[in-house]
Parts: structure tokens; C-alpha cells; sequence
């Protein structure tokens, strides 16, 4: 059903390597596109759920593909660019979880498949995690920060998938815990690159935009305690967010690899 989409859609400006005669990719973009990969595994969970539950359904046909091959594609231009051992071995781990991560996403979504699609998102959400925790290590403060802000980009999307999977029903653990917690650490990211202040205006622009969007978000958000799902809005909602972020981590990469 999915293989009809093709891909023409670059996300953060960042460079399909992987290409015949793409150029290599700098640190920046390196530190920059191994955290998006990290909102990837999330937003392919949300495209698959949305799927399932019916919602936005052309919408999520084509954001899943786009999505499974911005994955793919970067992956491999992470491969090339592996400063070090250890991040070639972590990148490894993660070929080997996407391979199945990948059938079930292109598999027609099923009720009795959709934990297994979170449980697998989950894993391969640790282990892009570790390649960019190593990313950050090997780049210093430009790793640092960029890192910590792309970790607000993940909870958009793990915010989207987790709302889904609580209004498709699906049997996980813990739903509402993780929601909740997404929900905190997507508040307490915001609050500490508001108090570090911004670096220029551009950056306090983007800033002001996200708190904005956030306070939106949050009114369909909380609505789920009550069991009063809004998921058109949650999903549009969380795209725009997702967006204004990527823009975000896009910019503090720029400033501290010197814009270059």
C-alpha cells in the first residue's frame, strides 16, 4: 500500500547523502540529523497508529513513507560520516532493529501489531539515543546543546504517538505515565532554553513561537485524562510543533558550528 509514495521531502535542510555526488556531510548535520532520527522512530509509530485508528489517513500514508525513507536515507549518511568506532558499532544496532522496524511499519496496520510496533519504536529509540549521546560526547558543547534541544523535538512526536495509541486503544503499560512524562520533559526542555536565554534574535523568535504552539498543544492534550480524544487536532497540532522545533535544534547547530 505504502510503496506507491515516493520520497521528495528533506527535513531540518538536512542533505540526502546517501545520493551519488552529495557532498559529506559536516559535523553540524551529522550531530543534527542523528537526533531527528531519534523523533523519526516515534513519528513512523504515530503514522502507523493513525493508520489504524483511521485518522487523517492520507495524510499518514504519505508522512509514514516519506518518513521510513528520511530514516533510511540518513542512516546511511551516518554510516559514512561514523567519526569513530564506537559510533559505527552503535549505528550498527541500529540497522539491525530497523530491518524488522521496518516490515511492520510497511505491513498493513493490524490492532494485534500495534505493540508490537511500540515496543520495537521504543528499542530503536534507545539505541538512536545512544549513537546521538556518543555524537554529543565526540562534538563537546556544539553536541551538548543541540542534543538537549532535538531531545524537545522527540517529545513532540513521542507525545503524538503515545495520545494515539491511548485512543486507538492499544494494550501497552503505562500509557498515561509515559504520556505524562513526555509531556514534563517537553515543559522542563522549553522552560531551560528560555532561562539560558537566547543567543540572537532569530533563535528568541523561535523560542516564543514554540512556547505559543506548546500552550495550544497542551489544551487537546489533556483532554485524554478524561477520555475525551481529540486526535485530528493532537496530530495537526503536533506536526506544526515538530516543525517549529526541528527549526529550533536546525538553528542552535547552525550557531554553534559558526553557521557554516
Amino acid at each position: 500500500m505504502l510503496k506507491k509514495y515516493l520520497s521528495l521531502f528533506l527535513l531540518a535542510g538536512t542533505l540526502l547523502t546517501s545520493l551519488p555526488g552529495m557532498a559529506r556531510i559536516s559535523d553540524a548535520e551529522a550531530m543534527n540529523m542523528a537526533g531527528l532520527q531519534r523523533s523519526l522512530t516515534q513519528r513512523m509509530a504515530k503514522d502507523y497508529l493513525m493508520l489504524g485508528a483511521e485518522v487523517r489517513v492520507d495524510v499518514a500514508e504519505r508522512q509514514l513513507q516519506e518518513t521510513i525513507e528520511r530514516f533510511q536515507a540518513s542512516q546511511q549518511a551516518l554510516q559514512a560520516y561514523a567519526p569513530n568506532v564506537a559510533i559505527r558499532d552503535a549505528l550498527n544496532a541500529v540497522d539491525g532493529t530497523w530491518a524488522g522496524y521496518r516490515r511492520l511499519l510497511e505491513d498493513k496496520p493490524q490492532a494485534d501489531r500495534a505493540l508490537e510496533v511500540l515496543e520495537t519504536g521504543e528499542q530503536l529509540l534507545q539505541q538512536t539515543q545512544a549513537v546521538t549521546d556518543l555524537m554529543a560526547e565526540h562534538h563537546g558543547a556544539m553536541g551538548a546543546m543541540v542534543n538537549r534541544a532535538g531531545w524537545a523535538r522527540v517529545q513532540t512526536q513521542r507525545i503524538a504517538m503515545l495520545y494515539m495509541a491511548k485512543a486507538w486503544r492499544v494494550p501497552a503499560a503505562d500509557l498515561d505515565v509515559a504520556l505524562d512524562q513526555s509531556v514534563r520533559d517537553f515543559e522542563g526542555i522549553l522552560k531551560e532554553l528560555e532561562a539560558r536565554g537566547a543567543p540572537n534574535e532569530e533563535i528568541a523568535s523561535a523560542q516564543r513561537r514554540a512556547r505559543a504552539h506548546w500552550s495550544f498543544t497542551l489544551k487537546g492534550i489533556d483532554l485524554h485524562a478524561s477520555q475525551e480524544f481529540v486526535p485530528t487536532m493532537v496530530t495537526v497540532s503536533t506536526d506544526s510543533l515538530f516543525r517549529q522545533l526541528n527549526e529550533l535544534t536546525r538553528l542552535y547547530a547552525g550557531l554553534d558550528a559558526g553557521d557554516s
